[in-house]
């Protein structure tokens, strides 16, 4: 009976680590991969070859050896720890050398793997050896089945929202020495079992690195991230290049902390377009917080009553802490800041309607990217759209994103690579671009935005340098190979037919 409850620990164990370490390592693959979302398919499909092979190595062990003891599970447990261990070590040196590439990594995920689906096989050899009863399997089974069921919440949900990836890497590492040291008999491995695990305990302490050589930027001022924000959410990277702060999100260019239309490095332009379209706008929807400063330039408008910004990532407000370009907006009462899917929150919230909507949207072709892009989210949005409100998103050059918003309003124009749709014909002229700039002010001590008129006038030039143009007159040609076609929840063919792949 103690064999039993030590083989259903096992069990469980033996699911719960493997699906453990590969949601550690679909989240590393997702980081190299710019988040593209063909690094699930190729890590799953990897892991489970992996796991494939391991289990047939596992047979082979089992018809080879039919009285099979359970200190063998603590020998491939150590051997399975110790391989991860060494793998992590060849990525982090590999990386300071050189670009570490997806079919590297995507090596290394088959060969954790492969260690790993040994163990299952011998689990259950040596769990129903002596009982084979249908309810012995079914234990033997249940266990590992609940363990790998058990992984996803405790380590997606728990575990990443207090341990970076490193760490929790580590930590299934401890814990497969842990389990190594409860099936040995033998003293003397016990004891090696014990002091590799109080090692790996300890190696937990150490700064991050992984994550840190894989977001090297070679053709940046500083190659490596100032700072790095790691929640179970993703990741937040920030490098100083010259006199800007840049930011990535998930390895993947997401703004700059910038406000100045001057220094229009991060086309900001574009945030005070809305300005000068909308001047009168009180009631703002913000679809991704970001580096704030949209947001920023936004509270700047002198009617405005009401900021929603509605960010999946809290990390960006401890980001949003340490900068005094954007900080203010988080004392501003009128900006009010919720943390969930936009998508859903929209269809939760029907009953508002707003003067403006921006959506900082991501790069097309980035995983989840139809949920903000397809013709069904848009149908959505445009229930909450006042009737001479606009909505203002980012197409990342996405022909398909364009077709795909002219297929929803009646109006739809292109301002640099974003896309603004209204119910009514949109014009500019400079007359008004300038006298709605010069009326921005800073809430906080409602100094005037530009100093004088000249100061308004030249940020109107920088503004009006961009036409903008209605949906009928623009030259896809420019920027798409193909024909524009319409994006739907079920198609995603921004991030698969036309996307940017592994």
């Amino acid at each position: 009976m103690k064999n039993n409850y030590i083989i259903y620990l096992v069990s469980f164990f033996s699911g719960f680590l493997s699906l453990s370490l590969e949601i550690i390592w679909m989240r590393i693959i997702s980081f190299a991969g710019m988040s593209v979302p063909q690094a699930f398919s190729y890590t799953l499909a990897l892991f489970l070859m992996g796991i494939a092979i391991g289990a047939q190595i596992g047979k082979f062990i089992c018809k080879r050896n039919t009285h099979i003891k359970i200190n063998i599970l603590g020998n491939v447990f150590i051997i399975s720890a110790s391989f991860d261990i060494f793998i992590l070590s060849l990525i982090y040196f590999s990386s300071k050398v050189f670009d570490v590439s997806i079919l590297f990594l995507g090596l290394c995920v088959f060969i954790c793997a492969g260690v790993r689906g040994i163990i299952f096989p011998l689990v259950h050899h040596i769990g129903t050896a002596q009982t084979k009863t249908g309810s012995q399997v079914s234990n033997v089974y249940f266990l590992n089945v609940f363990g790998s069921a058990s992984a996803p919440i405790l380590i997606s949900f728990i575990a990443l929202d207090y341990l970076n990836t490193q760490q929790v890497y580590l930590f299934i590492c401890f814990l497969t020495f842990g389990v190594a040291f409860l099936c040995l008999s033998s003293r003397n491995l016990k004891m090696i079992s014990a002091a590799t695990s109080l090692i790996t305990l300890l190696l937990l302490t150490i700064p991050e690195k992984i994550i840190y050589e894989l977001s090297r930027k070679d053709g940046m001022t500083s190659p490596y991230p100032s700072q790095i924000l790691e929640n179970k959410h993703g990741f937040i990277q920030v490098y100083n290049d010259e006199k800007d702060q840049i930011v990535f999100g998930a390895n993947v260019y997401d703004g700059k902390l910038n406000t100045n239309i001057f220094n229009n490095t991060n086309d900001i332009d574009r945030a005070y377009l809305l300005t000068a379209i909308k001047p009168d706008a009180t009631e703002i929807l913000v679809i991704g917080l970001s580096t704030g400063s949209w947001v920023k330039v936004l509270s700047m408008m002198p009617n405005l009553k009401k900021i929603t910004v509605i960010e999946i990532n809290p990390a960006y407000i401890d980001l949003i802490k340490t900068d005094p370009i954007v900080s203010d907006i988080l004392k501003d009462k009128r900006i009010e800041i919720i943390f969930d899917d936009g998508r859903k929150w929209i269809k939760k919230n029907q009953g508002y309607k707003y003067d403006i909507i921006l959506m900082n949207t991501t790069w097309n072709w980035r995983a989840y990217a139809s949920n903000l892009l397809s013709k069904d989210f848009l149908n959505i949005v445009e229930k909450v759209i006042k009737p001479k409100g606009i909505l203002f998103y980012n197409t990342t050059q996405s022909s398909d994103a364009y077709y795909t918003a002219s297929k929803t309003f009646p109006y739809t124009y292109k301002y640099k690579f974003m896309v603004l749709n209204s119910f009514q014909p949109v014009e500019l002229n400079i007359d008004n671009v300038q006298k709605e700039l010069c009326k921005l002010k800073r809430y906080s001590n409602m100094d005037p935005i530009f100093k004088n008129r000249e100061e308004c006038y030249l940020a109107a030039d920088i503004i009006l340098k961009v036409s903008l143009i209605p949906y009928n007159e623009i030259n896809f040609s420019e920027f798409s190979s193909h024909q524009p076609e319409l994006i739907t929840d079920d198609n995603m063919i921004s991030e698969y037919k036309y996307g940017k792949g592994l």
